[in-house]
């Protein structure tokens, strides 16, 4: 029986907030380019710690938070310092993945090549007009779970074992 010190489990990610340089070329993209639906078009925020603008998109499930602060920087996101480093979008299939390339193609935003995704699907990257780093990624179920099969086998022949650490 848990006791009221217990660490309750996590149910999910509700959404991600996205700092942005420009909200209307933001919504733009996020909407026209991926598909996402404005849920709530540009205000000025419900908090009084925040100073500028936002609005709230959501692509499939994940809603997005896209806030415009007051005193922003001029600088694009850089994937190499300290916080976030990319976000990742799924692809239902490998020919869904093709359709992204070819449909970000259309719209000039560029995109590395697609590439094995350590053996169990497929993925490219690509950055918003700010620079924040995404990825569309394409797993293949079977070798999903062929893979943590093969690890959890791996882990306790080497003598470890997985441990709840609640």
């Amino acid at each position: 029986m848990p006791n009221e010190l217990d660490r309750p489990n996590p149910v999910g990610l509700s959404h991600l907030g996205l700092s942005v340089s420009n909200l209307e070329r933001s919504i733009s993209f996020y909407c026209d380019v991926l598909g996402a639906t404005l849920a709530r078009t540009p205000y000025d925020g419900d908090s009084p710690a925040f100073s500028g603008r936002m609005a709230v998109v959501i692509i499939g499930s994940l809603i997005l938070d896209l806030f415009e602060h007051s005193g922003h920087g001029d600088g694009q996101f850089d994937p190499i310092r300290t916080g976030l480093d990319h976000l990742a979008l799924v692809a239902q299939s490998s020919e869904d993945l093709q359709r992204w390339v070819r449909w970000l193609d259309l719209q000039k935003v560029q995109h590395s090549e697609v590439r094995d995704a350590q053996g169990v699907g497929s993925m490219f990257d690509f950055a918003d007009p700010d620079g924040i780093q995404w990825e569309f990624l394409s797993l293949d179920p079977e070798k999903l779970q062929q893979l943590a099969e093969l690890a959890s086998a791996e882990s306790q022949s080497a003598g470890f074992s997985v441990v709840d650490r609640r």
